[in-house]
């Protein structure tokens, strides 16, 4: 079975491990019901934790070892512009009026905004004359 979409986004940002997640289910969840995009979802989501260790002091001494979070900012706003590129080369052109079937559904669809112009608009049903020659000799 595919995994879910935010498996998948936990996943692209790397933020897999239960006891260290760095994102909530809620916060991917809402990202997701704003962005079905799953990749375009992460790309958000890595924006975030940007943004997080952005907000944090530049560098942490713990001991004898020194957190840098800038480094950490710098590398999920490289992920994030990374899944952009990637989730818009997704993206398929989309030529309209090819398929007849294509054609009608949109053309029946009533929520559609209807065209300006179409084609045959102008055409109006003469009256029926007779056009005999009266004057044949």
């Amino acid at each position: 079975a595919m995994p879910a979409k935010l498996d998948k986004v936990r996943f692209l940002v790397q933020d897999t491990v239960v006891a260290t997640a760095m994102l909530q289910d809620e916060e991917i969840n809402f990202m997701l019901s704003e962005y079905p995009n799953y990749k375009m979802a992460a790309a958000n989501c890595a924006d975030i934790l940007s943004s997080k260790f952005a907000g944090m002091a530049e560098e942490k001494k713990i001991g004898n070892m020194t957190l840098v979070y800038r480094d950490k900012s710098k590398k999920y706003a490289d992920l994030a512009n990374r899944l952009r590129m990637q989730a818009s080369k997704v993206v398929l052109p989309y030529a309209g009026g090819i398929s007849q079937n294509d054609k009608e559904a949109i053309e029946d669809d009533t929520d559609r905004v209807q065209p300006s112009f179409r084609r045959g608009q102008d055409k109006i049903a003469l009256p029926a004359t007779d056009i005999t020659d009266d004057d044949a000799v």
